[in-house]
């Protein structure tokens, strides 16, 4: 199987492209916001669109629930795919998606800035600012996940080469988590999560102070503990996987790295020379 992913920033059309992206490389098979798609029909898999918030929505999008992707898994497994599409913001998102679709590694990148110019750029990013998402698939195939939203077709002729057109249809949706506006996270919320994951170590006598450093949407945390077990050391990269796990289920934020200093020893037991 080819792993083929389109890369491009929210809003950025890559949606929109999806289609004429896969006609282009002859890919039969796409995988775009948590759903399967194949020939315009969808396989398997929840949209993220479906989702009522915006956190929800990214945690379908990358396959989080296990109930989720083991249906999208078996559906791969006996559709016998031999080529896919996979869209996503990052290539770090593209490789989750691999992961936990146990996807072979990518075997083509297509950068959204690649094939389309930046004014079509600037006018998804417009529409995406106006509550606006794309679907790769007809109107008439999410009708029973939309109710009660706005939906609307959008049909656009696709042209391969001279001998070869073909109507390319796709669907303009307005999705619930689009009308509540932007999701913020209270900055006390990443020490509550990191103290209560340490609370749970009696070897950490105490936290003496925790430093979120947040750079381009990532962030880097730095813990200062006393411990009353030298044992403890040895434990700390299990720890440390441990917190970077609990921030990144909960809020989506990509953690860089987790460093443990410890400043004091109160009590050294079980030394191992």
């Amino acid at each position: 199987m080819k792993v083929y992913a389109l890369i491009g920033s929210s809003g950025t059309g890559k949606s929109y492209r999806a289609l004429e992206v896969a006609c282009e490389n002859d890919i039969n098979y796409i995988i775009d916001d948590g759903i399967l798609i194949h020939d315009n029909k969808i396989l398997a898999g929840i949209s993220a669109k479906q989702a009522a918030t915006t956190i929800e929505a990214v945690k379908r999008a990358i396959f989080h629930d296990t109930n989720h992707r083991e249906k999208v898994k078996v559906k791969i497994s006996q559709e016998k795919v031999d080529k896919i599409l996979l869209l996503g913001t990052s290539k770090k998102m593209i490789n989750q998606i691999i992961d936990r679709l146990e996807l072979p590694q990518i075997y083509k990148i297509i950068n959204i800035e690649d094939i389309s110019t930046p004014e079509e750029i600037i006018k998804a990013k417009e529409s995406r600012k106006n509550g606006n998402h794309i679907i790769p698939v007809p109107t008439v195939q999410i009708k029973h996940i939309t109710s009660g939203l706005s939906i609307n077709p959008l049909r656009r002729l696709f042209k391969k080469s001279k001998k070869y057109n073909k109507v390319l249809e796709k669907t303009i949706i307005r999705p619930a988590f689009s009308y509540r506006g932007r999701v913020f996270i209270n900055p006390e919320v990443i020490p509550q999560i990191i103290n209560y994951e340490l609370s749970k170590i009696k070897e950490i006598e105490k936290v003496n102070n925790t430093e979120i450093i947040n750079l381009n949407d990532e962030i880097s945390v730095y813990i200062n503990i006393n411990i009353n077990d030298i044992s403890l050391i040895r434990e700390c990269e299990k720890f440390q996987k441990k917190i970077k796990e609990e921030i990144e289920k909960n809020t989506l934020i990509n953690v860089v790295k987790v460093d443990i200093y410890i400043h004091k020893l109160k009590k050294l037991r079980n030394l191992i020379c």
